[in-house]
């Protein structure tokens, strides 16, 4: 009998990751170890959510598209879980750091 290896696939870590990241809010929260605030629930979100996809980038064959998406995730992370940070300094970030990954990734797009 042989098995069949089968590659990791995104949803599947990331729908574990967000569970847990869920839960570990839901945890905090009903305990009382930290206040809720709305403003930090898409940071619980798309925080681990971003970070998952920027590692996912590494393994994936499309390493760009990851990559943008995890960037722009944890951008959006960061501007919940630091609502006193100015969002255009975040965008202004993001936008830089999308820029060079746009630049790279044509970079080795040409060299092949």
């Amino acid at each position: 009998m042989k098995t069949e290896h089968r590659p990791f696939e995104y949803g599947v870590g990331a729908l574990a990751i967000l569970a847990v990241s869920i839960g570990l809010a839901a945890i905090l929260y009903g305990t009382g170890t930290i206040a809720f605030d709305l403003y930090y629930v898409p940071a619980w979100i798309f925080g681990p959510l971003g970070a998952y996809t920027v590692a996912y980038s590494a393994i994936s064959r499309d390493l760009t598209y990851y990559l943008v998406w995890g960037t722009i995730m944890l951008a959006v992370a960061a501007v919940s879980a630091f609502y006193t940070v100015s969002i255009f300094a975040v965008l202004g970030v993001l936008l830089i750091v999308l820029a060079v990954i746009g630049i790279v990734a044509y970079w080795r797009s040409r060299r092949r």
